[in-house]
């Protein structure tokens, strides 16, 4: 693709694309700032690609909602996408949460918060 300024619509196009690979490609972009709606949509996409993509993004802030939906995303990758993110300080229970994760990267990751709590 090339990377030439893209227009509202174009974005919003490749955001709302039905491939998952052009949604992916549009989440990755950072030429752009998504609007809340499109931050929204990427964080609740039926990829868990997608998702990873949208909550590693660092150009706009998190809600707690959206930061404990994150970390509670059945797939791994969402996750761990969520806990390496150092602009949200996580509440007692996900730390908690985080710490028994299925998921050895992620358990990493929230130790290493405990850590630097102390």
């Amino acid at each position: 693709m090339n990377m030439q300024k893209l227009t509202a619509e174009q974005i919003e196009q490749g955001l709302t694309n039905a491939d998952v690979s052009i949604r992916k490609e549009f989440a990755e972009r950072r030429d752009y700032t998504p609007t809340a709606a499109q931050i929204e949509r990427g964080l609740t996409d039926e990829s868990s690609e997608v998702r990873a993509r949208f909550a590693d993004r660092k150009d706009y802030k998190l809600t707690p909602e959206q930061i404990e939906r994150g970390l509670t995303d059945p797939e791994t990758n969402v996750r761990y996408t969520l806990a390496e993110r150092e602009d949200y300080t996580p509440t007692p229970a996900q730390m908690e949460r985080g710490m028994k994760d299925t998921h050895r990267f992620v358990r990493m990751l929230f130790a290493q918060r405990m850590d630097g709590m102390h």
